[in-house]
């Protein structure tokens, strides 16, 4: 009888804990399903950037908003940077060279002599030998350089020249820059413009600002050859052989 009662009573646990078995397999299924994201989600991964993050603010030049690089911000032009002269408003190229061993009418002499060879003999010059001045109306070739050996004629730079000259040193100053284009094969008018409407003008900013660049490497050129035959000869002793 006893025995019975005790069968009985082990044949309910074992169906309670069957049910509880059966319940925490069920619910641990659910789990796992739930850590398994649909692909068809918009929140799942594919590995590949948010089109949200791509950056429309590069545009094409044309300036048509439509997208040139799209994800790159294209900078804006930036124009040369020249030196204007607060008294003039001119652009203006100017420097002093310090030569301590170097006398006034050295100087002076070779000054002449470098602007002859380079401007032509036939060069107009305004001469204040008290004051050991000198100034020129310089011409020079001007070029657009296309590559390290091509270039083509855009007619030529012409500008004023000074030279102030002292014991043991000088200064240069270059200004009133104008470009003369090339003369028309019709043989009308070359066009003349001062480098300062090329510098300040709002329209055709890249071909302007093209010349100038132009100008400013040639015109640098120009001054580095000017300094060099300036510069005291190279005396060579002759007991130092």
């Amino acid at each position: 009888m006893l025995r019975g009662k005790m069968t009985a009573i082990l044949k309910e646990n074992m169906k309670h804990i069957s049910m509880i078995v059966l319940l925490m397999l069920a619910f641990g299924s659910t789990q796992l399903n739930a850590q398994v994201q649909d692909e068809t989600t918009p929140g799942f991964d594919f590995g590949s950037p948010d089109s949200s993050t791509v950056d429309t603010a590069a545009v094409s030049e044309e300036g048509d908003g439509s997208p040139e690089n799209p994800g790159v911000v294209s900078k804006p032009y930036e124009r040369i940077v020249l030196y204007i002269d607060s008294a003039t408003n001119l652009i203006t190229y100017y420097g002093v060279m310090e030569q301590e061993e170097s006398g006034s009418d050295s100087l002076y002499i070779r000054a002449k002599r470098w602007a002859a060879k380079t401007f032509g003999k036939e060069i107009k010059v305004e001469v204040d030998k008290r004051n050991q001045k000198l100034t020129y109306v310089g011409r020079i070739p001007a070029y657009a350089y296309i590559n390290k050996y091509s270039k083509r004629p855009l007619g030529v730079f012409e500008f004023k020249m000074t030279f102030l000259i002292k014991e043991g040193r000088y200064k240069y100053i270059i200004t009133n820059l104008v470009h003369e284009s090339v003369k028309p094969a019709d043989g009308s008018k070359t066009n003349r413009n001062y480098f300062e409407y090329y510098y300040t003008s709002t329209t055709k900013i890249r071909e302007n600002d093209t010349v100038l660049r132009m100008a400013d490497r040639d015109i640098n050129k120009m001054i580095d050859g000017m300094i060099a035959a300036l510069k005291d000869p190279i005396l060579v002793d002759e007991d130092d052989w």
